[in-house]
């Protein structure tokens, strides 16, 4: 009779175990993945749609970064950079 090697024991025991795990432990995203991406990608459309009446970029760019920093400071910013309206006379 041959001995086995201890790798060889353990290879034995532990390849039924891992062919028992649920098919949603090994690699499918939960449900909690999943909202937290649509979550996060209406915020990053949310903070666009507002942020889109500025024109220049590099207060376009500020502007995304305050909606995701600081709120207050972010209504604070897009009410200074919106653009003005004509006065009506």
């Amino acid at each position: 009779m041959r001995v086995l090697s201890p790798l060889t024991l353990c290879m034995i025991v532990a390849a039924p175990l891992l062919l028992s795990l649920p098919a949603s432990a090994q690699s499918a995203p939960s449900d909690a993945d999943k909202k937290a991406v649509v979550q996060q990608q209406k915020e990053n459309e949310d903070a666009e749609s507002l942020c889109r009446v500025i024109k220049e970029k590099a207060d376009y760019e500020k502007c995304l970064e305050l909606y995701f920093l600081d709120q207050e400071q972010f209504r604070a910013f897009l009410d200074a950079h919106k653009p003005k309206s004509a006065p009506k006379g």
